[in-house]
């Protein structure tokens, strides 16, 4: 992608890792929901705060990539223009107008949201040492001689504090900051996953995760906060993740998702943000859906 003074720009990826927590919580909440968007790729339906989450973690990644041009020779957007080009870019290939016109009319608020963090933030002392870096892990399967598996995890920004420990930073946006947001993340796979790949690479250099969040409407909100440990959640996250492997080994071979067991739950089928996109398939089958 090249910009008006025909410059190659480049767009950091802020999207998943290859194989990372998600993957293995969607195999623990629902087998068939795991195998529609791995096995068939159903296309996920976009919503408002998937879209501007999205967009402002690339802008954090596109501020914190400094300098601009890193050891590879690449050189990046800054980060507003970083959040255009994006969204411009997903909104030509978008499934329908809907969606094309979400990620247009999230340009400027998010574009405005993220200055307003850059200004707040302007004194910030952290040293850099990673944005958006992939953490990889090769982890024992439960069978005796079988190969390892592979984990992964994108660290949406890793940190040297002034006493040289090193942090996982993780950014959030929200609609409100207050204690009980935050108190969800402690046993979440996804930050203990964290803790374990963070300590196999700095060993003891590792301090912990950081969650760094925003509310991303004016009034604008801002937090960060060492995660509380949960020393016996990460003790018990690596077997948790071997079952989990497990299973999805067991179905994998089938190419039906609708041949995989799903779970019938109202937080599942139905959760908080509205019904799973499968809801109606798993309803009334593939025919009458």
């Amino acid at each position: 992608m090249k910009d008006a003074t025909n410059i190659d720009m480049k767009l950091l990826d802020a999207g998943p890792s290859e194989r990372g927590w998600h993957q293995f919580e969607q195999a623990n909440r629902c087998m068939r929901w795991w195998a529609f968007n791995h096995v068939s790729s159903m296309p996920f339906p976009m919503s408002v705060p998937l879209v501007k989450g999205s967009l402002f973690h690339l802008g954090l990644a596109h501020h914190y990539i400094s300098p601009k041009t890193d050891t590879n020779g690449y050189t990046y957007y800054e980060p507003s223009d970083a959040i255009a080009a994006y969204a411009i870019e997903q909104a030509k290939s978008a499934e329908n107008a809907h969606e094309a016109g979400l990620w247009l009319e999230h340009i400027e608020p998010v574009q405005e949201a993220v200055a307003a963090y850059q200004l707040y933030y302007s004194s910030c002392d952290w040293k850099t040492l990673h944005v958006e870096q992939e953490l990889r892990a090769y982890i024992p399967r439960v069978e005796p001689d079988t190969e390892p598996f592979l984990y992964t995890q994108r660290a949406d920004l890793i940190v040297e504090d002034s006493g040289g420990g090193v942090w996982i930073v993780d950014h959030k946006s929200c609609y409100r900051i207050d204690s009980k947001t935050l108190r969800q993340h402690i046993l979440s796979g996804q930050f203990l996953g964290y803790h374990i790949l963070g300590r196999q690479k700095y060993g003891r250099r590792f301090r912990g995760v950081i969650i760094n969040r925003m509310k991303l409407s004016e009034p604008y909100g801002f937090h960060r906060c060492p995660l509380e440990p949960a020393p016996q959640a990460i003790q018990d996250c690596v077997a948790s993740l071997k079952e989990t492997e497990e299973r999805i080994q067991r179905y994998n071979p089938r190419k039906d998702p609708m041949e995989y067991p799903t779970v019938f739950s109202e937080q599942i089928c139905y959760g908080k943000y509205g019904p799973c996109p499968a809801f109606e398939l798993c309803q009334w089958g593939k025919t009458d859906a």
